[in-house]
């Protein structure tokens, strides 16, 4: 940022696409949350660092320590050639950031480098604004001709006060992790350099790790009121039903990764080394080299995030909708600031449920007289729940050839089990709203616009309760999905001198906007950072 006495500004630029070893979350958050728990797994087989140091807390400060174990360990495996092996570590923090292990390899090239030192306006120790600008232009171009390396580094207890970008540099790079994250829409964005090999990961949710998934399934179902088959029990009313409902949306940022049998810690590591050599092994400028099958073409994070971007709006608009009819609906108004009335509420609700169901329904050979579905009858709508599942699997494709191989297995399992849990959910309640549609507003085929028309203000008891359970099983849908960041937004169109704010480590609300570094010894109200998490809000810049 140009705010150290040592501050240069080095520009590189790969020669060819190179193979990096990611690690996935928060992983360069310097943080004692779990953010780095994955890199101490595979560095020491534990989450606490290596063994002499006073505590975990004095190995999470020394990235450059960190930085050269992992790239040593590639290097003592023969896995690190320059231009061909595994040439870097990825990871995020505010920002994605990569750790560069050999800088004279063949894929790299050094576009700049310069000293971005900023003069110290006003202090002794360079120019002071009594010396003149005789004095500041000399010092000035001292820095710019990088003598400046020769000046100390500040004592920040002393002379942090006199760095001029001090405070502006925490909104600089708030911007800018705000622009790459893209908090408006976050299942939209992603690192366009970076192109994940979806099939060659390690996943902790893998039913592999039985200990690390018995002490999570343990501690999930004590703290979240769960059946012993990791069903909610529920709640007693509807105030304590809202808080559950987010706690269990919000469960997996508290899942960590510390409770693995030294077993599991082996399994862990050595499927990082199996899989670093698969990927070593791989000529990524030779097409004929890659797997062959239906499964080479598929791309897994981005079949999750169309998956994401197709349901996870549309799922809290419509919950949204059916919680207008309850007995407190009416609060939702018209233009005019009239209530709405509730035959047109259900036609809004059908229309929406309709949009969402018409891809996966066959009328021809699923229709009754009524011209309807058949599932709002008595006949089966599994050939419809099929579609719905179906429509984001191209695994499933008839003759599509040969099946997935084991790599890819476990995340087809888990997105086919979430579009099952997604697709019965919407196929229920649309065809739920639909029977209530045909039993107490189709007589008589009433027109919405009409004005001599008085449609029902005030839903048939049954109705009522039947929305409300509509309501509450979408509302448990979206809690078991746990999508929370994608609903996690700013109430309101931030101004453009404002950002929308969501905590980034470094970059918290605390110390943003004032003139002491973001590093080093600085207290941080944990309960502060955890409501910003879940309640982003727009911050004046500056």
């Amino acid at each position: 940022m140009g705010s150290t006495r040592n501050s240069f500004l080095s520009t590189y630029q790969t020669t060819q696409p190179t193979k990096c070893l990611y690690f996935d979350g928060a992983s360069g958050a310097l943080a004692e949350s779990g953010t780095m728990d994955t890199q101490m797994l595979f560095l020491f087989g534990n989450t606490t660092g290596p063994p002499g140091r006073n505590s975990s807390a004095e190995f999470l400060w020394d990235e450059y320590a960190r930085a050269q174990r992992l790239c040593g360990w590639l290097q003592e495996r023969g896995l690190d050639a320059p231009g061909q092996g595994i040439e870097g570590i990825v990871r995020m923090s505010a920002g994605f950031e990569l750790i560069w292990c050999n800088f004279s390899s063949p894929s790299l090239r050094l576009v700049s480098r310069f000293n971005v030192s900023v003069p110290l306006l006003g202090y002794n120790r360079t120019a002071s604004l009594n010396d003149g600008p005789e004095k500041f232009s000399q010092d000035l171009i001292a820095t710019e001709q990088g003598k400046g390396e020769d000046l100390p580094a500040p004592d920040w207890e002393i002379d942090w006060d006199h760095e001029p970008f001090i405070a502006s540099q925490q909104w600089d790079w708030f911007m800018s992790s705000s622009r790459a994250y893209s908090s408006e829409d976050l299942a939209s964005t992603r690192e366009p350099t970076i192109r994940l090999l979806d099939t060659e990961l390690i996943c902790m949710y893998s039913p592999e790790f039985q200990q690390l998934l018995a002490v999570r399934v343990e501690h999930d179902r004590e703290r979240l009121n769960l059946t012993s088959d990791g069903f909610w029990k529920g709640s007693s009313d509807r105030e304590s039903r809202r808080d559950a409902i987010k706690q269990l949306m919000r469960r997996r940022s508290r899942h960590h990764v510390g409770n693995l049998t030294p077993q599991e810690v082996d399994k862990f590591r050595d499927g990082i080394e199996h899989m670093v050599n698969l990927v070593v092994g791989r000529n990524f400028h030779n097409n004929n080299n890659h797997n062959h099958g239906p499964h080479a073409t598929i791309s897994w994070s981005h079949t999750c995030d169309l998956i994401v971007n197709s349901f996870s709006k549309r799922l809290i608009q419509l919950q949204r909708l059916l919680q207008r009819e309850s007995a407190a609906a009416a609060a939702a108004a018209e233009p005019d600031g009239s209530p709405i009335p509730l035959q047109r509420q259900f036609a809004l609700l059908r229309e929406r449920t309709h949009a969402l169901l018409m891809p996966f329904f066959d009328y021809s050979s699923e229709s009754s007289e009524t011209g309807t579905p058949s599932g709002t009858t008595t006949e089966p709508i599994q050939p419809s729940l099929r579609r719905c599942k179906s429509a984001y699997l191209p695994w499933r494709i008839p003759n599509a050839g040969q099946d997935l191989p084991k790599s890819h297995r476990f995340i087809a399992e888990a997105i086919e089990e979430v579009l099952h849990g997604i697709c019965s959910v919407l196929i229920g309640a649309g065809l739920a709203i639909e029977r209530i549609w045909l039993r107490e507003f189709n007589h008589g085929r009433l027109l919405l616009d009409d004005p001599g028309k008085n449609p029902l203000q005030q839903p048939p008891s049954s109705a009522e309760a039947e929305m409300r359970v509509w309501s509450d099983r979408i509302e448990e849908l979206t809690a078991w999905l746990g999508w929370a960041p994608h609903w996690m937004r700013c109430p309101r169109l931030c101004a453009w001198d404002e950002e929308c704010y969501i905590p980034i480590w470094p970059i918290l609300r605390q110390i943003l906007g004032t003139r002491k570094p973001a590093y080093g010894n600085y207290e941080v109200d944990v309960g502060e950072v955890e409501f910003d998490l879940w309640h982003p809000r727009c911050l004046k810049v500056g």
